[in-house]
């Protein structure tokens, strides 16, 4: 077996004295120009004076669909700099631009009432008169915050990755066993981060089924920094781009409410410009929507839909229908037009699997790295960190009789579910739809707490479900009972004709209806006020039309007035292979469901850190997570919850997770936690008059990448701010109730740091805290044992891909292995005061049993069983885990920060599970809890599965709404 000592990074650094400077042609919008848009922009807002910069996203996205060479720096224009926000390697012509900014400025206030006020604006600002500058542009330019990170000029954030994106264009073409790969830049917008390169032309791959499907390779570059280091970080994402193929007769499926992003190139430019221009070498991206008021689908608004009827063009962007209805017949090019819809998952399985492993991404990282300039290297590889590797883990079992391991896991769940039930038998609600899911249901319950002798079944003879019946078992630590019923009309849509999904009145009274059906049908809730479970098989969400119509929210309040906590389940449609495959997915769902729920009640084993006395014995964990709920939910308000979840590991169970109540001011119950933060959700009872929609710019000003608002952006009594606030109050409250012991007090970068400004890269300091507003002080003026890390995921690149590297001997000789490798991993050196570690697991879910040589586009020799054979893997999918970075933020003067980060990466292992948690487990738990606050779809889009082949067929069979 190889050992992985090391892992590689796809990251890149400079060297702390290298210059390179890069050309390019800029335009700056003077100040007084920039006040006339942004005077015109607030014309007819509610509150105008809570806008104080100028939204130019609507011109981002129609600068990426028609003039892919320009590259914007900013979101939103401050009127109080005029530096330039506008980047091109070559000048564009006036009347291209000029074109551009007029139909921009009239979509800024398109209503007819202002039709003179944007003439005016037009004939002051005179676009044609622009003029773009040339200029040389310090690529590795940096300063250093007061803590030492390095914050690198903020519009390098894009001119960075665009200027090395377009170095490795300069490259020969990526070549592999049986091909090569030639690759194009894709025009990107501030919000797409980075730049982005894609293989051109498609690959194509025919399944079993003789059916065709179309992908190219994506390289992704972004620019990221780390705290307390001096240097920042160029992160390179390699991955698979794939082609919306499947249709049906009603064309390609858009999901609702999401935009598909259709990749475009034209053989000439799509302004014209004179008769020698060329057409760009990169990609243009527009977005098509569907449109339920035109019941058609449309090029999107804001990207540009509402612009391109104002403007020219020299050959029309393709017809939405027909790129729809046919989207494979335009890859190859159709009336100078080459358009490529790319593939999601709610528009059903494709036959190329997302991802790639190390057999395929170490070559393209690699052939990357050929187009680095002089002062830019890879990032060093970090090492083990093993210091308190050698502390034994304290065995699992109390004491007494040996059991084998799944006895001894089952009869602990036992013990632990009766005492955090003081008793009492558990008792759980099974509504079902299909006896597949029944079946396998009580099968699952009965192998995760032991239940190995056959139930006692008595008839429910309950009216509502006369068909219902209850199970017993006893064991000698818990008796469990479990109520059987069909759902029936529980589990329907809401009573909403689609007229009436826009009313918010319509929608609460549908609400209130399905939530005093679910109270009727119920007993009452207990008066010890202690909640149970309910286990809810539902309709898959694409059968609840309209969407607003989905009973997810209404079940979850009204299980919530009977006292119960709830966990859903939906029966997979299809599942590839044998039906024994099938039947085995079903169980580990069940499985995870009932898991999931006993989490809800309270019951979660936490990992045993093995750290000795190193760790104070009686040290408690804490996490924090930050929920905003958004206007467009079921609620139909906006709303700022935060959720904080204490774990005491060697209390009685019944205490051991609790949640702070921000009402009340104290630790909860985790299940009472829940069915409070459920309360939360309340709704108004009428409709709002005064709520102002969001303006088709979403968002507020921010000068700042990575996430990360610009304080001087900020709205000083705008919802940041007041947000702000209410999180900082939060915080100190969640402080002072944990002052009684030593803390570890966990939190999530990406979750946090906009409404917790200090947790940002170039704020934090190490052994300081500074809540908002209030000047930064001693972490131990927080608590005399409070530790606090900080730890941030792959999202948006922010950490980045990595394989792990090792050697293998075998007759030839010593050979280097590639592969995925569980450990905590620091910089090389030995730094004992290093605050900056990295987390893996190993492979997970449907990634566990593909090869970390595995290609989706070379064959691979393998042996198996004794056999050789070669095989293509572009059918299969790929996972690697996310690296997790972790932060010690501030720890005592004595402490060894690696101890600490040795603790929230072992909290990652949860007992009897082999993957580990993507978050240390008070992080999962606070994020878990979320569910109450988000319960529906709308506040937290998720997609269907991967292999969900249906989705195509119901939309055609009008199943799914367009």
């Amino acid at each position: 077996m190889t050992r992985y000592d090391t892992i590689r990074l796809a990251g890149y650094v400079p060297d702390s004295d290298a210059e390179w400077t890069v050309p390019y042609y800029t335009l700056a919008l003077p100040r007084p120009q920039r006040r006339l848009l942004l005077d015109l922009y607030r014309l007819g807002l509610k509150r105008p004076d809570d806008c104080l910069a100028v939204p130019v996203g609507r011109l981002n996205s129609l600068l990426q669909a028609l003039a892919p060479e320009v590259v914007s720096v900013a979101k939103w224009l401050d009127v109080s700099h005029d530096e330039p926000w506008l980047y091109a390697r070559g000048p564009v012509p006036a009347d291209v631009f000029a074109t551009l900014v007029h139909a921009w400025v009239n979509d800024l206030r398109p209503e007819p009432e202002h039709r003179q006020a944007v003439r005016e604006v037009l004939d002051a600002l005179r676009p044609g008169e622009l003029r773009w500058e040339r200029c040389e542009v310090p690529m590795l330019a940096r300063t250093p915050t007061a803590a030492g990170t390095a914050q690198p000029d903020g519009r390098l954030y894009q001119l960075l990755p665009d200027a090395l994106a377009d170095l490795a264009l300069g490259l020969d073409p990526f070549s592999y066993p049986g091909g090569s790969l030639g690759f194009r830049g894709v025009a990107r917008r501030p919000s797409d981060r980075g730049a982005e390169l894609l293989s051109w032309p498609p690959d194509r791959y025919v399944d079993r089924d003789g059916r065709t499907w179309w992908f190219s390779a994506l390289l992704t570059l972004t620019l990221q920094t780390v705290p307390f280091s001096p240097e920042f970080r160029v992160h390179l994402r390699s991955g698979v781009r794939r082609w919306a193929t499947r249709t049906g007769p009603n064309g390609l499926y858009l999901p609702p409410r999401r935009a598909a992003s259709v990749y475009l190139l034209a053989n000439a430019p799509w302004i014209e410009d004179g008769p020698e221009s060329r057409a760009s070498a990169r990609f243009s991206v527009g977005r098509l929507r569907y449109d339920r008021e035109l019941r058609a689908r449309r090029w999107e608004a804001g990207g540009p839909d509402g612009m391109l009827s104002r403007l020219r063009l020299r050959q029309p962007f393709p017809q939405p229908d027909s790129l729809t209805g046919d989207p494979t017949r335009w890859l190859a090019g159709t009336r100078g037009v080459t358009a490529a819809v790319v593939h999601s998952a709610p528009m059903g399985s494709h036959g190329v699997k997302a991802g790639l492993m190390p057999g395929d991404r170490v070559p393209l990282t690699e052939w990357f790295e050929q187009a680095l300039p002089e002062g830019l290297r890879r990032a060093p590889d970090p090492v083990r960190a093993n210091r308190w590797s050698t502390v034994r883990r304290p065995a699992g079992q109390r004491s007494g009789e040996v059991l084998d391991p799944d006895t001894w896991e089952t009869t602990e769940r036992r013990q632990e579910l009766a005492e955090l039930l003081a008793g009492e038998p558990f008792r759980a609600e099974f509504l079902w739809l299909t006896e597949p899911i029944r079946d396998a249901g009580v099968q699952a319950l009965a192998t995760l707490l032991g239940l190995d002798e056959e139930p006692v079944r008595k008839p429910s003879g309950e009216a509502p479900s006369p068909d219902g019946e209850t199970l017993s078992w006893q064991t000698p630590e818990l008796t469990v009972e479990l109520h059987l019923a069909r759902i029936g009309g529980l589990a329907d849509s809401l009573v909403l004709s689609p007229a009436d999904q826009r009313s918010t009145s319509a929608l609460h009274a549908a609400i209130a209806d399905r939530r005093a059906q679910v109270v009727r049908r119920l007993p009452a809730a207990s008066a010890d006020d202690r909640a149970s479970l309910a286990l809810l098989e539902i309709h898959p969400k694409d059968a609840y039309a309209p969407r607003p119509a989905d009973p997810k929210f209404a079940l979850r309040l009204g299980f919530r007035d009977a006292g119960q906590v709830t966990q859903f389940v939906v029966n997979p449609r299809r599942v590839p292979g044998k039906p024994a495959d099938a039947d085995t997915a079903r169980a580990r769902k069940l499985e995870a469901c009932w898991t999931d729920g006993f989490r809800q009640l309270g019951h979660r084993a936490v990992p045993a850190h093995g750290l000795g006395p190193a760790i104070p014995a009686d040290t408690q964990y804490a996490a924090l997570w930050l929920v905003k709920r958004r206007r467009d939910g079921p609620t139909r308000r906006a709303d700022l919850v935060p959720i904080a979840v204490r774990v005491r590991p060697g209390d009685p169970v019944p205490e051991r997770i609790t949640g702070w109540d921000v009402r009340t001011g104290e630790w909860v119950p985790y299940p009472t936690l829940l069915v409070r933060l459920a309360e939360s959700a309340e709704l108004p009872t009428a409709d709002d008059p005064d709520e102002e929609p969001p303006s088709h710019d979403a968002g507020g000003p921010s000068g700042a990448e990575d996430g990360e608002a610009s304080d001087q952006d900020e709205d000083r009594n705008g919802p940041t701010e007041r947000h702000r606030r209410i999180v900082a109050d939060a915080v100190q409250e969640v402080l002072f109730g944990l002052r009684d012991r030593p803390t570890l007090l966990l939190v999530h970068a990406q979750n946090a740091r906009r409404l917790w400004p200090w947790l940002q890269d170039g704020h934090i300091e190490p052994d300081r805290v500074r809540l908002h507003g209030r000047p930064a002080q001693r972490l131990a003026v927080q608590g005399h044992g409070l530790r606090l890390i900080r730890v941030r995921d792959s999202t948006d690149t922010e950490t980045p891909q990595w394989w792990g590297r090792g050697s293998q001997t075998s007759d030839d000789g010593e050979e280097e292995r590639l592969g995925i490798a569980t450990g905590l991993w620091r910089p090389a050196g030995h730094d004992p005061r290093n605050r900056v570690f990295g987390s893996t697991g190993e492979k997970a879910g449907p990634g566990t049993n593909v090869s970390v040589m595995a290609s989706r586009w070379a064959f691979r020799s393998y042996t198996r069983e004794g056999k050789t054979g070669s095989t293509i893997d572009t059918d299969r999918p790929a996972w690697n885990p996310g690296l997790l970075e972790i932060v010690v933020a501030g720890c005592l003067p004595d402490d060894d920060p690696e101890l600490w980060a040795t603790l929230a990466h072992r909290l990652r292992q949860s007992p009897g599970r082999a993957p580990l948690l993507a978050l240390p487990l008070p992080l999962h738990l606070a994020r878990k809890a979320t569910e109450y606050v988000l319960p529906t779809t709308r506040d937290q889009p998720t997609e269907p599965e991967e292999d969900d082949g249906a989705v195509q067929l119901c939309f055609d069979l009008g199943v799914i709404a367009p």
